[in-house]
């Protein structure tokens, strides 16, 4: 089974070289920029160019929401087993036609949730699987206590916004959020930024900051595993305000469920879904700063508790490639013969 992938940065790397620990995978690592805006009608000739590249081998396309725009695609692999690993669910009409289109060309699709498998159900794509997206890390050297020590933050509690400041990921909802807020209980927060400057840069954070009275902790940049791993640990509610066109799943809120730290997320998208079902933390009204305010300040004062249920067994990385191997094999590629 080959696994291709359009990029080697960020999170692409831990995801390939995990899949690559299966005995039946072949890495096949690919650099592909996909850009409409800039490509124009180029765009979907990269596409079909890089989808002709294995027509003769199994393969597993690691990265398929940018390949199913492509409308003219006809059958992938003729005689042979194509998977694709989708992240985000389609979140307008035309883009839901061309992956039911581009569905019927191969022979399963991979999804991170239940939640996005009913959605592609409800258009009538059939052939779905979910395999839950796992935390890649390893905490077991690392105390939350001795962190939060280090950082002389015992007595706060760390609102964690982990992750490049894109628009879609909402930063400015947060911020403006503490405007809403008491500030007895503003007085209690330490608001930790920590990551790649995007749509929002510095100057924009530490001005909104300082007008809604925030303390703020920020680091921006390249952030390493270690660093990243600190953070997630100095963590005691992790908030995705994410925008309604985000539409996937969260990195650090993996890493706040496996280490049992609630999440505030909006209750609308797929994320919103999953913290209400299994117990991960709260919700609130998506793009709604005032609401945000609400729900983050009960949750800290009400310090209610969560994980009743033992979600967090299924974002192992033992299930991820145990999934993954059944499905390979399951689909009678290489796999089964080996």
């Amino acid at each position: 089974m080959y696994l291709r992938d359009l990029s080697v940065k960020g999170h692409h790397q831990i995801y390939q070289k995990s899949l690559s620990k299966i005995k039946c995978t072949i890495l096949q690592n690919d650099e592909l920029e996909l850009n409409f805006k800039k490509d124009g009608i180029k765009y979907f000739f990269k596409i079909s160019n890089y989808l002709k590249k294995i027509q003769t081998e199994d393969v597993h396309y690691l990265t398929l929401d940018f390949l199913y725009k492509y409308p003219l695609i006809k059958k992938l692999n003729k005689n042979r087993v194509v998977i694709g690993t989708l992240h985000k669910e389609p979140n307008n009409y035309l883009k839901k036609i061309l992956l039911k289109n581009f569905s019927k060309k191969i022979s399963k699709i991979i999804v991170h949730s239940e939640f996005t498998k009913v959605e592609l159900n409800k258009i009538g794509i059939l052939n779905v699987e979910v395999i839950e997206y796992p935390s890649f890390y390893d905490y077991s050297k690392l105390k939350k206590e001795d962190l939060k020590k280090y950082e002389k933050l015992e007595e706060k509690i760390v609102i964690s916004c982990l992750g490049g400041t894109r628009f879609d990921k909402g930063l400015d909802i947060l911020l403006e959020a503490f405007e809403y807020m008491d500030k007895n209980i503003k007085n209690k927060i330490v608001l930790n930024i920590v990551g790649k400057e995007e749509s929002f840069q510095r100057d924009y954070i530490q001005k909104i900051s300082k007008k809604n009275n925030i303390n703020l902790r920020e680091r921006y940049g390249f952030v390493t595993d270690e660093d990243f791993l600190k953070n997630v640990l100095l963590t005691d509610i992790m908030v995705m305000p994410y925008r309604k066109i985000f539409g996937g799943n969260s990195g650090p809120m993996t890493e706040a469920i496996v280490n049992k730290i609630p999440s505030l997320v909006p209750k609308e998208m797929n994320i919103g879904l999953l913290t209400e079902k299994y117990d991960l933390g709260e919700t609130f009204e998506a793009e709604n700063p005032q609401n945000l305010a609400k729900v983050l300040s009960e949750m800290i004062e009400e310090k209610k508790e969560y994980f009743k249920t033992e979600y967090d067994k299924k974002l192992t990385l033992d299930n991820f490639l145990k999934k993954h191997e059944e499905l390979y094999r399951n689909e009678n590629s290489l796999c089964s013969n080996r």
